[in-house]
């Protein structure tokens, strides 16, 4: 239909010249490209015996761990949350299902996972329909539920609290602003803190907010120094909090890092990682150090920052490229990552006393967009995500 159109629009544009257009347009399309580059060395996609489905080879036989399905969800979601319970048991938060802009599906059904009889189940719905979702743990064992991005496809401002003892959930206080694709975390003292994101015209927030389970109110906190959103926020042994990134769906993104302090409120700009990033992740690994890796933009890179000399340290490249993945640290200290943007399949393990990649085995599904729960049996449990035919309610555990 785009093709007929254009051509009716330009019938007196000479044909060949026409035919140049819509080819060169195609091919800027199929690359992804929409004006705008970011120009990293390093930061590259692999284009040598790759698979057409996924842009990236095969496991080799003898990769480590092994990928198993288990129990389906009960339904098919994507940017949902996951948490794991006091009791083992794994909580998956609301999410989108199909659809695209005012018709997509979003939930506010809530599953829950038991690894020993290997069966999700439904428990109480939220009150709201959300994905993009803050979610948190509580030092009690109930889950907040905050922001996110609703059925009109708009910010959210609207907070929940989930009691498992009954397995419903129930309103605290609204947020200040409403915002999505932001991170939250639950701090030392047993607050929670939501940072940045983006409000309902899209615009990015520097503002910080923090609920106290206390008065089950919030408060705003000293903002940050640059707005962002599709950033990560990182407890660091201290206490404080390490924000990192961020940024709109096109470049630029932020090489900007800057750190929290709750015990006075204050923001300090800590070292600047290597490259921007945004929709990359941050996990926190044994030592206290932080590993970041990828992001949007095809890159590859990964580095560590130290909190104690406020350092960044580039290590190994990843040997596929990860945007909107999911990494987490596993028992003995190595940092699993899965998937991400570009359908991956893959999987690869990171080693802090080497610094480098090894590929695990595939994983059944290509997937992004998906979460990952480190079990008390050292498996990891990989739910749902955006996949090859759509979104998935299948779930892999994963076997070091």
């Amino acid at each position: 239909m785009l093709m007929l159109i254009t051509f009716r629009k330009y019938r007196s544009v000479a044909l060949p010249v026409l035919v140049s257009s819509l080819v060169l347009a195609m091919f800027i399309i199929a690359c992804g490209g929409n004006g705008n580059s970011e120009s990293q060395s390093d930061d590259i996609q692999p284009t040598d015996n790759v698979s057409i489905s996924s842009g990236e080879m095969p496991a080799p036989e003898d990769s480590q761990g092994e990928f198993i399905l288990v129990d389906e969800m009960k339904a098919a979601r994507q940017l949902h949350s996951a948490i794991q319970l006091p009791d083992g048991t794994i909580l998956v938060v609301g999410g989108r299902g199909p659809g695209a802009n005012l018709n997509n599906t979003v939930y506010e059904t809530v599953e829950l996972y038991d690894s020993d009889s290997d069966e999700w189940t439904l428990t109480g719905s939220m009150v709201d329909q959300r994905h993009d979702l803050c979610a948190a743990l509580l030092q009690d064992g109930k889950v907040l539920a905050a922001g996110g991005r609703g059925k009109l496809n708009m910010a959210m401002a609207t907070a929940e609290l989930y009691d498992p003892a009954t397995g419903e959930w129930s309103q605290t206080e609204n947020l200040n602003t409403g915002r999505d694709y932001m991170p939250c975390l639950t701090l030392d003292d047993g607050r929670v803190i939501i940072i940045g994101g983006e409000e309902r015209d899209y615009a990015l927030l520097e503002t910080a907010e923090i609920w106290d389970p206390d008065t089950g109110k919030w408060f705003e906190s000293s903002p940050m120094k640059f707005a962002r959103a599709r950033h990560t926020a990182t407890l660091l042994e201290d206490g404080r909090v390490l924000v990192t990134g961020g940024g709109k769906l096109d470049p630029p993104y932020e090489e900007s890092s800057e750190i929290y302090d709750p015990k006075n409120d204050s923001w300090v700009t800590a070292a600047e990682m290597s490259t921007g990033r945004a929709s990359h992740i941050a996990v926190k690994l044994s030592d206290g150090n932080v590993l970041v890796v990828g992001g949007r933009g095809k890159k590859l890179t990964a580095e560590l920052y130290n909190p104690i000399n406020d350092s960044w340290t580039k290590v190994g490249n990843t040997e596929i490229p990860r945007s909107e993945a999911s990494a987490i640290l596993m028992q003995d200290g190595k940092v699993l990552i899965t998937g991400g943007i570009g359908l991956r399949i893959s999987g690869e393990i990171f080693d802090p006393d080497t610094g480098n990649w090894t590929r695990t085995q595939d994983m059944h599904d290509t997937r992004y967009r998906h979460q990952m729960i480190l079990l008390d049996n050292g498996k990891i449990l990989i739910i749902g995500g955006n996949g090859k035919e759509g979104l998935l309610a299948e779930t892999e555990l994963f076997t070091p």
